[in-house]
């Protein structure tokens, strides 16, 4: 395991940024070369139409924006969605079980955007709202437009950026098309797990059509990915002292449990995409969108873990000097009871969503356009866990000999047991660990759900403005979070009970860190036959909330298309009123009594918002200054809003106290404003440079409050002095400023030489920071989502056929939201990564096989780890490392024909 510090990242050390700016900063004299006049006249697709369809898209609207659009039918440049997403100026993904899943726009939590498919808010599978990108096919998506600053006409909106998944119009297609598409994929890690394969694949297929001379247009769309997960990870839990060492190292700090596992995954999605575009003639269109997706996951977990807490001691040590902090990085350990874990978890996620848009021109410039939406979104997960070692907690059944060590520098360490933990013969099931269960298994349930309509109309106009809009929508959205958690004690009074061979599994290695191997056996078989049910835990009930909210939202919006002396301005000024009613379900706990609780309120906002496109063409050729100012807000997290509470009264003070949601929390509220500066050298290339500033008037962290406790249950012999009490739970408080800067080229280099023809480059980089300080004023935390530095890099050729691109995301450390113990919200201090991508194809364009391409493509070619450290620093202000996990190239190759 790499040990690292808390060492800042520059912008200068990065590569990627280093090009990024030589190439915004570069002459562009040579594009006003005849070559260009030559091959601006050329229409292409591909790599090359993609990028220039996604700069019309950026060019001409009136807000900043980002765009994406496919290469063709089912075509969308990476194998996720979410990679797609994360190469844009000022956005980043996360990776979750090795897939890019969640996204961070410009440095504020995911929670702080919304995801929208086809102009429509979706629901989420998460516990919050954040979308999980990794549920949407990027076959059947057209392509996606990221606003970075609002329109008032947009009803759904987040204070950090909106990204709007966009299916195909069939009636904006030339001619029917079908596009197949298939895979096969392999996992560089190979099969870590006996009986899971290494190998998967992927298929897709979409029809569109037009019939009724045009006016009816239908789009249906199906993908099914079948994918591997291979995971080999190392955790270490804490770090401290009083090591039991030989005199003078009382100040030695040493790892104080630890664990290693190989994680194998199967992951299989269904979607299906279908759109109904109706348009009769002229003054008329209906259209209708469909989408389905099911997603399964299944995985197992086999390893070690160990605690070396207090009932240990150590032999041969060997101690290192960092930063000031001395470590215990090697040797022996005396009296360590290791616990072999072999889990089984299941996750099913289903998504559907549907709307329906008609417009309407009408009579002297008026049009009007109706919408109505639904979608939902269901999880069921289950995460299992069992324990087997050489004997009970403190029976004395331990290895007294339990080697380690941990490098300082690069690399993994290496862990060396004295004892054959695949044995069956002494490794038995039991409560090794002293957690006072032989085996527990959760089982979390996410409901969401959100119906919307809208009604808009509009008229052009004449002058300074160029039309009026105004509308009006209302939305229900209910999500509800449950868990219920079960506890198992072995049979026989809890006997350590042998594993019987049929059900024994070929050994789990982890030679990687060491370990030879675990003893490896089906768990659910142990489940079934070795255990018993034990009492519910009731602690788990503050997890089961509910939380309903109704959004009325009014807007007006003037579109602006004038002239300031020499400079052509367009864009819109609008504001919207929106009223919002929340009420929110919950539990209170305490002592194993459990009662229903409720709260809620409601709360009114001001929305103003102003876009302006300055075209200075006349003073540089196709240049743009775009501005944009507004108010923005982005509702509570849900699990937030949670009425549910544990407290107690304690029995020294006699004082209630406890922690838990806040149904009455308000959103955050910033006001935002936003400066880019766009030149376009052609169709496919224009560098930009942006700043906005993101003045959050306040923002929501826990606090420790006030709280009155009357009625609360109270099932203890002690009697508090009182019902008021003190309560932790997330509350409005300080706020504070997000700001950055955006920089931004797309270059195709054939309009410097005809001999660069085919090609061309893409490179962003952008540069956050923040006064925030999420857990209140005065703590340390860093704002989660929020890197420093993030950085793309694409480099393409493609002509006659071939095709090529190597591509590098980075992105500095950062604070994530993660999942925690027991499926739980829970942060992690992630550090940088840099990801490659390479992808090469050819497609035939002439002769029995025209429309036919072949494709390779290695995702995370560098097998990038994902590395976390610990939390809070040694005295010192070093960090210790936490987390290194590798996920394994993934390496797949393809055909794509099209008819």
């Amino acid at each position: 395991m790499a040990y690292q510090g808390n060492k800042r990242h520059p912008l200068s050390v990065t590569p990627i940024a280093a090009a990024c700016a030589m190439l915004l900063w570069s002459t562009t004299a040579l594009a006003q070369e005849d070559t260009l006049d030559t091959a601006s006249k050329v229409v292409v697709t591909g790599i090359r139409g993609s990028i220039e369809s996604s700069i019309a898209i950026k060019k001409d609207s009136d807000s900043i924006v980002e765009a994406i659009t496919a290469e063709d039918i089912g075509k969308l440049p990476d194998s996720s969605i979410a990679e797609s997403i994360a190469r844009l100026p000022g956005l980043t993904a996360q990776r979750v079980a090795g897939r890019a899943q969640v996204i961070s726009l410009r440095g504020l939590a995911p929670d702080f955007g919304v995801t929208l498919l086809n102009g429509r808010e979706q629901t989420s599978t998460s516990n919050d709202r954040s979308a999980e990108f990794d549920q949407y096919p990027s076959e059947l998506l057209g392509g996606v437009t990221v606003y970075k600053t609002p329109d008032a006409a947009m009803t759904a909106a987040g204070l950090s950026g909106t990204i709007d998944l966009r299916a195909v119009r069939p009636l904006d297609r030339r001619e029917r098309t079908i596009a197949f598409n298939v895979r096969g994929e392999h996992n560089g890690n190979g099969s870590i797990n006996s009986g899971w394969s290494a190998n998967g694949g992927r298929a897709s297929i979409s029809y569109i059509d037009q019939f009724m001379n045009r006016t009816l247009g239908l789009a249906i769309g199906y993908a099914h990915l079948d994918s591997p997960g291979q995971q080999k990870e190392y955790k270490s839990w804490w770090w401290g002292q009083n090591n039991k060492l030989p005199p003078g190292n009382e100040d030695v700090t040493a790892l104080k449990g630890a664990e290693v596992t190989a994680t194998s995954r199967k992951q299989v999605r269904d979607g299906l995409m279908a759109v109904i575009d109706y348009k009769p003639n002229r003054d008329l269109r209906s259209v209708l969108d469909l989408y389905y997706s099911q997603f399964d996951q299944k995985e197992i977990m086999r390893g070690m873990m160990w605690n070396s807490a207090d009932t240990v001691t150590y032999t041969n040590p060997q101690i290192s000097t960092i930063g000031g902090t001395r470590l215990l990085t090697g040797g022996n350990i005396v009296n360590l009871e290791p616990i072999v874990r072999n889990d089984y978890n299941t996750r099913k996620d289903k998504l559907f969503a549907a709307g329906w848009n008609t417009s309407l021109r009408l009579a002297n410039k008026w049009s009007a356009d109706g919408d109505l939406s639904y979608s939902s979104a269901k999880r069921r997960e289950t995460t299992s866990e069992t324990y087997a070692g050489l004997g009970r907690s403190g029976s004395g059944a331990a290895d007294n000999n339990f080697g380690f060590r941990i490098p300082t520098g690069a690399g993994l360490p290496t862990f060396t047991p004295s004892v054959d933990f695949t044995n069956p013969g002494i490794i038995k099931l039991a409560d090794v660990g002293g957690w006072g269960h032989d085996a527990t298994m959760h089982h979390p349930i996410v409901e969401d759900k959100l119906s919307a309509a809208k009604v808009n109309v509009k008229r052009e106009l004449d002058g300074f403005f160029r039309d009026f809009q105004a509308g009006l929508s209302y939305s229900r959205r209910e999500k509800s979070h449950e868990d219920v958690s079960q506890r198992y004690a072995l049979k026989n009074n809890r006997a350590l009970t042998t594993v019987d061979g049929d059900i024994i599994q070929p050994t789990t290695s982890l030679a990687w860190a060491g370990i030879p191997g675990v003893l490896s056996f089906d768990p659910r078989a142990a489940l079934d036959r070795y255990y018993d049910k034990m009492p519910v835990d009731t602690d788990v009930a503050q997890q089961d909330w509910g939380v309903i909210e109704k959004q009325t939202l009014g807007y007006a919006r003037l579109g602006i298309d004038t002239q300031l002396g020499r400079v052509p301005v367009r864009g819109n000024a609008g504001v919207q009123y929106v009223h919002v009613d929340q009420q929110a379900r919950g539990k209170a706990v305490n002592g194993g009594v459990i009662t229903d609780l409720t709260g809620g309120t409601s709360y009114n906002d001001l929305l103003p918002s102003l876009n302006l496109n300055f075209d200075l063409g006349e003073y540089v050729g196709d240049t743009y200054l775009r501005f944009g100012a507004a108010k923005t807000v982005a509702r509570p997290r849900m699990s937030d809003m949670r009425a549910g509470i544990g407290a107690g009264v304690d029995a020294t003070t006699r004082m209630w106290n406890g922690g838990g949601g806040n149904p009455n929390l308000e959103p955050w509220r910033a006001n935002s404003y936003d400066l880019s500066l766009e030149h376009y050298l052609g169709k496919g290339s224009y560098v930009s440079a942006a700043y906005f500033f993101k003045d959050l008037k306040s923002y929501i962290y826990n606090q420790q409050r006030e709280f009155d406790y009357t009625g609360f249950p109270n099932p203890s012999t002690v009697v508090p002095i009182q019902n008021i009490g003190t309560i932790n739970q997330p509350a409005n408080g300080q706020g504070g400023f997000v700001r950055g800067i955006e920089l931004t080229a797309s270059l195709q280099f054939g309009m410097f030489a005809q001999r660069l023809d085919g090609f061309g480059v893409q490179a962003s980089a952008s540069g956050t920071e923040s006064s925030i300080h999420p857990n209140g004023p005065g703590t340390s935390e860093k704002l989660p989502g929020l890197s420093g530095v993030v950085a793309n890099l694409t480099v393409f050729y493609e002509k006659n056929g071939f095709s090529a691109r190597v591509s590098e995301r980075y992105r500095s450390k950062y604070r994530g939201e993660v999942t925690g113990l027991f499926a739980q919200r829970a942060f992690s201090e992630i550090l940088a990564e840099k990801q490659i991508d390479l992808q090469i194809g050819y497609e035939f364009q002439e002769g029995p096989y025209k429309n036919l391409s072949i494709m390779v493509q290695a995702n995370n070619l560098n097998n990038a780890p994902y590395q976390t450290i610990q939390g809070s620093p040694f005295s010192s202000g070093a960090y210790a490392p936490e987390r290194y996990t590798t996920y394994g190239r993934q390496v797949l190759v393809g055909l794509n024909y099209k008819l």
